[in-house]
């Protein structure tokens, strides 16, 4: 009851402290016009004459606050189909105008126009639209906390290079946005420019460095009335044909697929997502990695349903959606359940979606509603008889639903409180997991103090045995604004919290204390532009039973210098012996580490220049009880040969000598024996990608990485209650040398709005065995003889918009 009233206290100080004078929002006002400007970037057109103009920007870097040393003038017209935005960015040497090319969605070394437009004026979410003289478009889902660049807005745009500088027109279609259904409107608005070549960054209404969040720093535009929100309905049918091959199988297995995205504006605030028969044969292949840690390894989500229009489902970080159509639960229980003169002739990895729902968006009065829904059918490994020949099939993963909804209510002063749900359920099993709970973050007047935290529930029930019920609460106090920020961060997780049926979790059974100090300075002085500064301290327990785990000292800076050159330090101390819970892998287990020291030093070059690089290096040991060393070193340049080509390679390599771990666990008339390995291991790293953009439409990408990684164990111990060690007479081989080689290989023409035509290379192979090898080149040919695996596809995907096939009918 006591921390009730504590937390409801500190809500009410901070509601009244007093605000500090708040930023102008300047104004522009759009113009309807009866005809649209042909969209060719040279905004000659008549109907730009007499519109009022946005300009006086002010830089956002070099040298926050103060004038932008470049011109830039930016008018807004309307016509009852689409928002259209004409600025001329002036340069007194536009033949020095920097306009690398790039595949669409990134931006190369590049001068760019970038119009953010949050048509709901609540400074929490945006939409972000992106042009370089190039041509090449870059859109975005924004919100305050970072962007979501896979969402693709399908919209017109032209650039021109011309003797004053560089000029953009910006055709966007009242279908490529959400906005209230009302008489007249009035949106928040940005226009940010670059300057490449300067490495200045400006903006028409000022972004404060030191204020949290840059939506909410926006103008407004006004003058847009009377138009009405389309109908949003679009489908993006597509067809694609896979040719696949495993190096010792003459033969080539062909595919075909097909399926279909659809789109649907519920209405002005809400869209319906489906996808049908999905097919993600093209995503960038994973970067396997050895993992010898208790920890399942995460991999970012690559595939575009689940990466567009999620920010909602973020919430509570209890979603990840690499769970759907991800690796079938009973995968590994193949290998165990054959029987005499069997084996495995295929097993598959993931399991299939069927389909994929989504409903998502956020009305007039500030709620965000997010609804989720995915299928997997069932999995099935086949087993053949070595002598009959027949084959039977397993099942590794039956019919599972999918579930997620959020309820999320945007407060004032970019403040905001949620409700979420996730839920599995597997019929056939009668399996069910269940995670609920909120999430709020409340800001005072003066947006210079933040109150964050969220409370969770777990929940898993299973026929015939007995449900889990875990919980989790975070609570962070912090200072936002100004050169010296703060903030104290408290977690705490229940042993039986387990939200990773749909979410992803390290490990719970833990309690967090941390307390961060940040000094940041913004405004160039001397040679240096800017420095960031942070120091943490972190005290880590075992919430069941309360048990002293860690404390860590963490330090990190970095400073950037008129030329742009980049260094950073960072590291950590522990300067105590800490204990080690999760790496016994046995329940009650614990594996005492010494003391600890660990230094970073990472260097980063102009990327103007067309050569840069960058460098890290680490270096970190134990200071008592073991004889833990870390080396690592990380060399990554890169090349651009002109404004269409450029390559980049990256070498890293990590040796670690004398590491502890797992090695084994015996289990001996109800009594377990946990064998802990002193190791060296290491990973070898090369990775080259090259890109050749033929235009803003078509490009060509490659991409090869190969991942060597090896331990090799010295000696074994037995663990002790107390988490020491002592000597051990085990002797198994638990040598490991691992290997993954991949090349992805991509088209990429959109020939259309919207549209798209990829053809796709993609080679892969995979080595896992205890024969640990000692000489690259040597390691590289086993590599090579090892079975490799083909994939050569063709996919054509075409977009249809509803109101287009409606006006020329």
């Amino acid at each position: 009851m006591s921390r009730v009233i504590i937390l409801i206290l500190f809500l009410v100080l901070i509601c009244k402290l007093p605000a500090s004078a708040t930023a102008i929002k300047k104004e522009v006002v759009a113009v309807r016009v009866s005809e649209k400007p042909i969209i060719d970037g040279k905004l000659n057109d008549v109907v730009w004459n007499n519109v009022p103009v946005a300009t006086d920007f002010i830089q956002f870097e070099p040298e926050n606050g103060s004038s932008s040393k470049y011109k830039t003038e930016a008018k807004f017209i309307y016509t009852d189909r689409a928002v259209i935005i004409g600025v001329m960015m002036f340069d007194p040497k536009p033949d020095q105008i920097l306009k690398e090319l790039s595949r669409r969605d990134e931006i190369n070394n590049s001068d760019f126009l970038s119009i953010i437009i949050d048509p709901f004026n609540n400074g929490l979410d945006a939409f972000e639209f992106i042009l370089t003289p190039a041509g090449v478009q870059w859109d975005a889902k924004v919100g305050n906390n970072g962007e979501d660049s896979s969402w693709d807005g399908v919209w017109n745009s032209a650039a021109n290079i011309n003797e004053n500088g560089w000029s953009a027109e910006i055709e966007i279609p009242y279908s490529a946005l959400r906005f209230p259904s009302k008489d007249i409107q009035e949106w928040g608005v940005n226009i940010m420019r670059n300057i490449q070549r300067d490495r200045e960054k400006c903006s028409w209404n000022f972004i404060d460095k030191g204020e949290d969040g840059f939506i909410n720093q926006g103008g407004v535009l006004k003058g847009i009335e009377n138009v009405k929100p389309p109908v949003r309905l679009s489908f993006s049918p597509y067809f694609s044909t896979y040719f696949d091959n495993a190096s010792d199988n003459s033969s080539w297995d062909i595919n075909y697929r097909g399926g279909m995205d659809l789109k649907y504006g519920i209405n002005e605030s809400y869209t319906l997502d489906m996808m049908l028969i999905p097919d993600f044969g093209q995503i960038q292949s994973d970067d396997e990695v050895l993992n010898l840690s208790p920890f399942e390894v995460k991999f970012d989500e690559k595939r575009q349903f689940f990466t567009e229009a999620t920010e909602l489902f973020d919430r509570g970080g209890v979603f990840y959606s690499r769970r759907i159509g991800g690796r079938p639960a009973n995968m590994y229980d193949v290998e165990d359940n054959l029987k005499e003169n069997e084996s495995i002739t295929e097993n598959p990895i993931e399991s299939k979606i069927i389909n994929a729902t989504k409903i998502s968006g956020r009305n007039t009065k500030g709620l965000g509603i997010g609804v989720l829904n995915a299928m997997t059918k069932k999995t099935f490994a086949t087993i053949q008889d070595t002598i009959t020949g027949q084959t039977r099939k397993y099942k590794t993963q039956p019919f599972t639903n999918y579930n997620m909804f959020v309820f999320d209510q945007s407060l004032k002063n970019e403040s905001y409180v949620s409700l979420f749900n996730t839920n599995l359920y597997t019929p056939q099993t009668h399996y069910i997991a269940n995670v609920s709970g909120t999430e709020f973050a409340f800001k005072n007047a003066a947006r210079s103090y933040k109150i964050e935290g969220k409370g969770i529930v777990s929940q898993r029930y299973q026929q015939a045995e007995n449900d889990e019920f875990g919980h989790y609460h975070e609570l962070i106090f912090e200072k936002i604004k100004g050169q010296f920020t703060w903030s104290f961060y408290h977690r705490m997780i229940s042993d039986q919290y387990n939200p990773n049926d749909m979410g992803f979790l390290h490990r719970n059974n833990q309690i967090n204390n941390n307390l961060n100090f940040f000094y940041n300075v913004y405004q160039p002085k001397g040679i240096i532009l800017q420095r960031r500064n942070w120091i943490g301290i972190q005290h880590e327990a075992r919430y069941q039973p309360r048990r002293f785990s860690s404390f860590t000292i963490r330090y990190n800076s970095r400073v950037v210098f008129k030329d742009h050159t980049a260094v950073g330090i960072y590291g950590n101390i522990k300067p105590i012996a800490h204990y080690d819970f999760n790496e016994p892998r046995v329940d009650g287990m614990k594996l005492k580490k010494g003391a600890s020291v660990f230094s970073g030093l990472w260097l980063s070059s102009d990327y103007r220049k067309a050569f840069a690089i960058d460098l890290k290096g680490d270096y970190g040991k134990s200071v008592n009880h073991d004889h833990l060393k870390v080396f690592s070193m990380k060399i990554q340049p890169r090349y651009r040969f002109n404004d269409k080509f450029g390559m980049d390679y990256k070498i890293e390599w990590e040796r670690q000598l004398g590491e502890l771990g797992h090695a084994d666990d015996i289990e001996e008339n109800g009594l377990t024996t946990v064998y802990i390995g002193e190791r060296n291991t290491s990973y070898l790293e090369n990775r080259i990608s090259a890109n050749y953009i033929f235009n803003n439409k078509s490009s060509l990408s490659f991409r090869a990485r190969h991942y060597w990684a090896k331990a090799e164990y010295k000696h074994f111990f037995t663990l002790k209650d107390n988490g020491d060690v002592k000597p051990s007479d085990y002797n198994e081989n638990k040598d490991i040398n691992f290997n993954s080689f991949n090349i992805d290989m991509v088209y990429s023409w959109r020939f259309a709005p919207g549209s798209e035509l990829a053809v796709v290379w993609k080679n892969s192979i995979f080595t896992d065995d205890d024969k640990v090898a000692h000489r690259f080149i040597n390691n590289l040919k086993n590599t090579f003889d090892a079975t490799q695996f083909n994939s050569f596809s063709i996919k054509i995907l075409y977009y249809i918009d509803y109101m287009s096939l409606k006006r020329k009918g």
